[in-house]
């Protein structure tokens, strides 16, 4: 727990997947708020789940900006993949009584950001580990 807390300098590799990473975090949390002011706020569960994905999105990315890498990463992770599993859902069976009909523009930028910030953010945790292991 202590590891995730304390502030790390990643090198520079590193630090670029990870600036990468927040900016495709940024982009997704800035299109469920957008989504959010564009009617999903109407809609029950699923509504507020957008908006807490925004704020959450913008607290993972302050993180970074802290110089917690590891908080980042791992907060990263913790609103992708849940995220990308909630719109396989509702884009299939239905999530929260909600159901999407197709996948969108707005769906589309959102999965391709999710996808990016994992694989980044995954990329970004293993050099920085590999950094620190060689020092």
């Amino acid at each position: 727990m202590r590891r995730l807390l304390e502030p790390a300098r990643p090198g520079p590799v590193a630090l670029g997947l990870l600036a990468l990473a927040a900016v495709c975090v940024l982009v997704a949390g800035a299109q469920h708020a957008r989504l959010f002011h564009r009617g999903y706020a109407e809609v029950e569960v699923v509504g507020l789940l957008f908006l807490m994905n925004a704020i959450g999105s913008t607290g993972v990315v302050l993180a970074l900006v802290f110089e917690r890498a590891w908080l980042f990463v791992l907060g990263a992770l913790s609103i992708c993949v849940p995220s990308l599993v909630s719109i396989a859902i509702s884009h299939s069976s239905g999530f929260f009584g909600f159901r999407e009909g197709g996948y969108d523009a707005d769906a589309l930028v959102i999965v391709v950001a999710e996808i990016a910030a994992i694989v980044l953010a995954l990329l970004g945790a293993a050099a920085t580990a590999t950094a620190k292991a060689n020092r």
